[in-house]
């Protein structure tokens, strides 16, 4: 028997953005005046009589630019009064926006590495237990194949894989979520027993990981069938449920390959009870 686990996926709602208005104001041409030829400067309301001949004209010139007198309007308490609150009403669906898009930030960072599983089955009993909600940390396990990228490279043709674990990689005694090689659509937690390289055998009730058998206080009772010593190959694991007994694992699929990990159990966060709190660190 194995525990799965059940993935929920949270809803998102977002508020409308208001959109600032745009003012343009004009900009005023001043003219300019100029002289040429044998124009007569006179003074402002000046008139200038010229004889030619029997012929008399009589010339008035414009009076000189005067200042104009701007009064401005005092505004009214009733304007003033509307020019602050709608500037409150602004500032608040600004605070509103900017609230709702760093919701929005925070959220996807945190999908991006931290998920929720519901425990389903025995296979890891004692230490969960069906129901039980976990917080399970995806990013533990990153990795990546250096040697896929330099194969991109032109005339670089490196063999088989060099892959890179960010965070260190798993480690023996560790809860890991995964889907199992022969069914990729279901979600089982299970404990790393031996590491690539490790050689795993399991004897008169008791498990051996290079020939050292393992102190497993954590397991509800020794394993009853043996298994022959078998060699983790590069890039998988060796996985095994608390309840040997109960538990379809690494005995019955094979070996799991470290790409189809989700992530490191951190936390079981609800029921609140005995088994609430942080997942104890195994080591061996």
């Amino acid at each position: 028997m194995s525990d799965k686990v059940e993935h929920d996926q949270p809803n998102l709602s977002s508020s409308p953005q208001e959109v600032p208005d745009h003012i343009v104001s004009p900009t005023p041409d001043n003219g300019a005046n100029s002289k040429s030829g044998n124009e007569t400067e006179v003074s402002s309301g000046a008139a200038i009589n010229a004889y030619s001949g029997n012929n008399t004209s009589n010339v008035i010139m414009p009076a000189a630019d005067a200042s104009t007198d701007v009064v401005e309007e005092e505004a009214s308490p009733e304007k003033v009064e509307a020019s602050k609150a709608h500037r409150h009403v602004k500032s608040f669906w600004r605070e509103v926006l900017e609230t709702v898009l760093l919701t929005i930030m925070i959220f996807f960072l945190v999908k991006g590495v931290v998920a929720n599983f519901r425990i389903q089955g025995s296979s890891m009993e004692p230490s969960f237990h069906t129901n039980q909600l976990v917080l399970v940390n995806k990013a533990s396990y990153f990795h990546f194949d250096v040697n896929s990228w330099l194969r991109l490279v032109p005339g670089v043709h490196p063999n088989g894989e060099n892959v890179v674990w960010m965070f260190g990689g798993p480690h023996r005694g560790d809860v890991v979520i995964f889907q199992p090689p022969d069914a990729l659509d279901e979600d089982y937690i299970k404990r790393v027993i031996g590491l690539p390289g490790d050689t795993v055998e399991i004897k008169g009730g008791k498990v051996y990981v290079n020939n050292v058998p393992l102190d497993e206080p954590y397991i509800r009772e020794a394993p009853f069938s043996p298994f022959n010593a078998t060699k983790v190959p590069p890039n998988h694991l060796f996985v095994m449920g608390d309840n040997r007994n109960a538990s379809r694992d690494s005995r019955s699929f094979g070996m799991l390959p470290v790409d189809e990990i989700v992530g490191k159990a951190l936390l079981v966060y609800w029921p609140i009870g005995d088994k609430w709190g942080p997942v104890p660190e195994v080591k061996y």
